[in-house]
């Protein structure tokens, strides 16, 4: 799913701490935010004691949380050796990557032993994919990496016109890559890139409403509110009309589009009540940074620093949302005894979670 999540500004958070019971009234709520701090420090402590992270199989569930399209060019395919030396090495190098570690899961895919292993055969398109995350993770030429990849989709899709079985296939594993792709734009910010890649899977897949609630996440990053309405409404209106086949992901998708939507309307009371209610299904980030921005709004400090700060205590590697961050450096910054402290400490479990794209700017928010 594409995360698009809201942040508070300092002002406004300043508001409404000084709305609250005025600035007297902060001693519990200072000893909350020095807690907080203590948090942190005592949840990078007991990460030191376990050792940090493994690098073997174990980590391919880290992995299908930050980067689900790589894991789905695993099984399926008439190239995959998921058994052999190449398919123990690729799994390896995934488990490295989606724990920070980019640089050896590089020399693992890009090492002369791995090319031997794969003799003159095509490399497998798991390796492949790897190959083009790694590329992404270090700039600009991920791109190029990730289009090169869409189109040996889709030269294949072509090839194989007569096999359905493969043709589906590479179909699946084109979409995925567009998905990356567009997932790529968003986070650098080009919301109308990422609606390029979303407007052409929504047409070729027309009944799969992701797409279209994906798109509407692209319209709200570019202030378009009424082209997030209309996407929104088109995802709800192909959720029902799954009906017992639509799944509970796809239905609190359409729960989670309606309080995004309403939170950038400024509509803040119905958006806090659409996130209270999905917190009682659903505890992902997304939905907690959310309902923390509408809990500022709504006057309720004490609330939203405690989702915050949950919502980074239980990220893992690369899902640490910027915004989040960013909202939480501003509480901290006006209700702290001593802000530098509590930030430093969020500062540095963030920094230990954080991966080669993030956006280490909202650390000095």
């Amino acid at each position: 799913r594409y995360t698009h999540t809201h942040t508070a500004s300092r002002d406004d958070v300043r508001a409404r701490v000084r709305d609250a019971d005025g600035m007297d009234g902060w001693t519990t709520r200072d000893a909350r935010a020095r807690a907080g701090e203590e948090t942190f420090r005592d949840a990078a402590a007991r990460s030191r004691d376990r050792g940090g992270d493994d690098d073997d199989a174990s980590g391919l569930g880290r992995m299908a949380t930050r980067r689900a399209w790589v894991m789905d060019s695993f099984g399926g395919g008439d190239d995959d050796d998921d058994d052999g030396a190449i398919g123990r090495a690729t799994r390896r190098a995934g488990a490295m990557l989606a724990s920070g570690r980019t640089s050896d899961a590089r020399e693992i895919l890009f090492s002369s032993a791995f090319e031997d292993a794969c003799g003159r055969e095509a490399l497998p398109f798991a390796a492949l994919a790897l190959r083009a995350e790694c590329a992404a993770e270090g700039g600009v030429a991920g791109e190029d990496a990730l289009g090169a990849l869409y189109a040996l989709c889709i030269d294949m899709v072509r090839e194989r016109a007569n096999d359905e079985v493969v043709v589906e296939e590479w179909r699946r594993r084109s979409r995925a890559v567009a998905l990356a792709m567009a997932s790529r734009m968003m986070r650098k910010g080009d919301a109308r890139a990422a609606l390029a890649w979303l407007d052409a899977l929504a047409r070729s897949a027309p009944r799969e409403p992701s797409y279209r609630s994906a798109a509407g996440r692209a319209h709200l990053m570019m202030g378009d509110l009424e082209g997030a309405r209309l996407c929104f409404e088109s995802a709800e209106t192909l959720t029902l009309a799954l009906g017992s086949a639509a799944s509970e992901a796809q239905k609190l998708d359409v729960s989670r589009d309606r309080g995004e939507y309403l939170l950038a309307g400024a509509r803040f009371r119905e958006a806090k009540d659409t996130f209270d209610a999905l917190l009682a299904k659903s505890q992902d980030a997304t939905t907690m940074v959310n309902a923390a921005v509408a809990a500022v709004y709504n006057g309720d400090l004490d609330t939203s620093r405690a989702l915050l700060e949950r919502s980074l205590l239980e990220a893992k590697p690369g899902d640490v949302t910027p915004s989040a961050v960013k909202n939480l450096n501003s509480i901290y910054e006006l209700t702290a005894r001593v802000p530098s402290e509590a930030k430093h400490a969020m500062g540095v479990w963030v920094k230990s979670l954080a991966t080669n794209d993030f956006d280490a700017s909202c650390l000095a928010h």
